[in-house]
């Protein structure tokens, strides 16, 4: 009973054992490459988000292989006037032996101002992320982020050194601002969607048309008072006003602001609250 108790064990742990030492087989798609068991073709698929990439991979091996394209993978644009992409999702590929297999893969564009990639836009293989560019990549995989609509303005904020404030969601904007030992922004800018004819391919993808902004905005008061608040750009010009005249206790307080600021010339503003004509306290935004 001892013997066949041991053997069960056995088995068991080997039968556990098995998932593990298959996936210790897949390959990098890199790696597979290098060793001259698969080759890869890679072309967009028009656009620089979503499954923007479309991958043909041809087995050369004698056995099945079980290819694995990590976060952060990247794929150089054969036009340099066109978007390099990354892999912004990792994916798992089966390709049986001297068979061919077609897959598509989430990307991100790399570079806002270059022309985005049309379909049949041909790609090459090319290195692997590194650094803060791969923890961004690992984090958007992780936290199925590959999708989202501040997926691409959060790199750029890496690659592009654009501003935070255009992320938008409150997470992902932490993560970045941690990453690029960058202050969290108090506010948040929001852009139009690209018209129709910017979205052709060769277009520049860094389209930018600001239409509202918002944020909270804290202050304290040492008396009760009558205070204002609006929007005035650098020479001191009121654009927006929010509220004028409400009466508040002393103390601590906050609130949520929104400005329209369609139409409004790109710059250096400030949100600022006022009592009589002087300034309590202001914040710096741009847009």
């Amino acid at each position: 009973m001892m013997k066949t108790t041991v053997w069960l064990a056995t088995l068991l742990l080997v039968g556990f054992a098995i998932p593990s030492t298959l996936n210790a087989q897949a390959l990098d798609l890199m790696e597979a490459v290098r060793k001259g068991l698969l080759t890869v073709a890679a072309e967009g698929t028009g656009g620089h988000t979503g499954e923007c990439l479309s991958l043909s991979l041809q087995n050369k091996s004698k056995k099945k292989l079980e290819v694995r394209s990590p976060a952060g993978q990247r794929f150089v644009a054969g036009d340099s006037s066109l978007q390099d992409l990354m892999v912004a999702k990792e994916e798992v590929f089966f390709v049986e032996s001297g068979a061919s297999k077609v897959g598509k893969l989430f990307g991100l564009c790399l570079e806002a101002s270059d022309g985005s990639p049309g379909g049949g836009s041909l790609f090459k293989l090319g290195k692997m992320a590194e650094g803060k560019l791969l923890k961004m990549a690992q984090y958007l995989n992780e936290n199925k982020l590959h999708g989202h609509s501040s997926a691409q303005y959060a790199l750029w904020a890496v690659t592009d050194a654009e501003r935070l404030e255009g992320i938008g969601d409150p997470t992902l904007t932490k993560f970045v601002a941690d990453l690029l030992g960058k202050p969290m922004p108090q506010y948040h800018v929001e852009y139009k969607a690209p018209p129709q004819d910017r979205l052709l391919p060769g277009q520049p993808a860094n389209w930018r048309e600001a239409f509202a902004m918002n944020g909270l905005f804290y202050y304290d008061l040492a008396s009760d008072q009558t205070v204002d608040f609006g929007l005035y750009d650098e020479s001191g010009k009121l654009v927006h006003q929010l509220f004028k005249n409400r009466l508040q206790k002393r103390g601590s307080h906050k609130f949520r602001f929104e400005f329209e600021i369609r139409g409004l010339e790109k710059g250096k503003y400030f949100a600022r609250l006022t009592s009589r004509g002087a300034t309590i306290k202001e914040l710096a935004v741009e847009f």
